[in-house]
This record gives C-alpha cells, sequence and structure tokens, in this order.
C-alpha cells in the first residue's frame, strides 16, 4: 500500500486550546473540519498522547483557531513540537478566553471557534472529538495556511506572496516524512543514518513510520 497517497488529501492547521482546573494548553493539530451547518457541529481528531487532549476529555469543551498563511512558524512550532508537560505553551503567547475560560491565540489566526465536546469517538492512537458550536468569529480576509503549504515553507519554500520572480526551488534528493504526523524531516544528518532509536519529535513514534518523498 502507498501510504503517500494520504499526503494528497487537503488539510489545514489549526491551534486547539483547552483550560482546565488552571491549566493551560494547546496544541496544533491538521485535522478540524465542519460536519453540519444546522446546527453547527465540527470535527477533529487528536493524539491521545498529548495533555491538550487529555483536558479535553476532563472538561468536555475547547476553541480551535484556524491559522493564516502568514501565521509565523515560529507559533506553530511552539505549539507542534512543544510539550505541555514540561512547558507553559501559553505563557508568553498573547491570548484570549472563551466563555468557558478555553485560551484562544491573538497572533496569525483567521477565525476561531468555540466548542463543546457532544461526543467522543476512539480510534485506537487517536480520538474524534464530534463538538457542537457555540459561537465562531471570522477575524480577516486572509486565506487559510494548508498543511502542505506549512511543509512546503518549513522546507524552505518561498511563501506564495513572494514567489512572483523568485527562482524556484530544485528537487532535493527526497524528503522522509511521517505517515502518522506528517512531520518532515530536515535535520543535517542523513534519515537513514539516525540510530535506531530515533522517534518523531511530534508524534514520538519510529524510524519505521516513516516514508521517503521524491
Amino acid at each position: 500500500m502507498d501510504n503517500t497517497a494520504f499526503f494528497k488529501l487537503t488539510y489545514g492547521l489549526f491551534v486547539v486550546g483547552v483550560e482546565y482546573e488552571g491549566k493551560l494548553n494547546g496544541c496544533i493539530i491538521n485535522t478540524a473540519t465542519q460536519a453540519t451547518s444546522e446546527p453547527g457541529r465540527l470535527l477533529a481528531t487528536m493524539m491521545k498522547a498529548n495533555l491538550t487532549t487529555e483536558l479535553i476529555t476532563k472538561k468536555g469543551s475547547m476553541t480551535v483557531s484556524v491559522l493564516a498563511i502568514d501565521c509565523p512558524l515560529d507559533m506553530i512550532a511552539h505549539f507542534g513540537m512543544n510539550k505541555g508537560r514540561e512547558m507553559e505553551k501559553f505563557g508568553a503567547i498573547a491570548y484570549d478566553k472563551d466563555a468557558n475560560g478555553n485560551p484562544l491565540i491573538k497572533e496569525g489566526a483567521i477565525a476561531r471557534f468555540h466548542c463543546r465536546v457532544e461526543q467522543t469517538i476512539d480510534l485506537g492512537s487517536h480520538y474524534l472529538f464530534v463538538c457542537a458550536v457555540e459561537d465562531c468569529l471570522s477575524l480577516g480576509d486572509q486565506e487559510p495556511i494548508t498543511y502542505a503549504e506549512y511543509r512546503r515553507l518549513k522546507s524552505g519554500g518561498a511563501p506564495k506572496t513572494a514567489e512572483a520572480g523568485a527562482p524556484k526551488a530544485t528537487a532535493g534528493s527526497g524528503r522522509w516524512v511521517c505517515s502518522i504526523c506528517h512531520y518532515v524531516y530536515d535535520g543535517e544528518t542523513p534519515f537513514e543514518a539516525l540510530p535506531a532509536d530515533w522517534v518523531c519529535p511530534v508524534c514520538k513514534r519510529g524510524k519505521d513510520v516513516f516514508i521517503k518523498e521524491g
């Protein structure tokens, strides 16, 4: 089976936020989508191992911020690469709170959703949250960033707004992409030379789940 086919599906990029018993936390996800319009429902799939997921299952509510195409990459890395069990992710981040006390980022978002979890479906390594949208707000006319665009920018590509007249990147010897979370390995050490016990910094799975692109 060619798992690179999954990379052709279109994903957005979102920051999910939650507060539980005074603890604020958030993480990046790429699977959030509208389920119904009347009433408004949103689906979000999240890894069980994430602290954000754990807190959401306890509280039963969450926020979803839709990231803009010009969202700073360091903002995405901050919520995507750091562990909430080891640091306060909202410690140096400007944020608002919804009526349930859940945080929403102020910078880099073009829309926000205030969600109440109606149903949780166990998918093995992930939970699928079926959420009622209690409130939502559009914050601007910018385009949302797609996960494919983020991966392109992270690998050194130019932003879409700067592509005109810019030299095109030449194809390299291929990239190694995690088939679980789509993290792109771009370290200086060749992927093949990484130690056998090396794991993905995002989902903590081993080298065996990585697929070579190109």
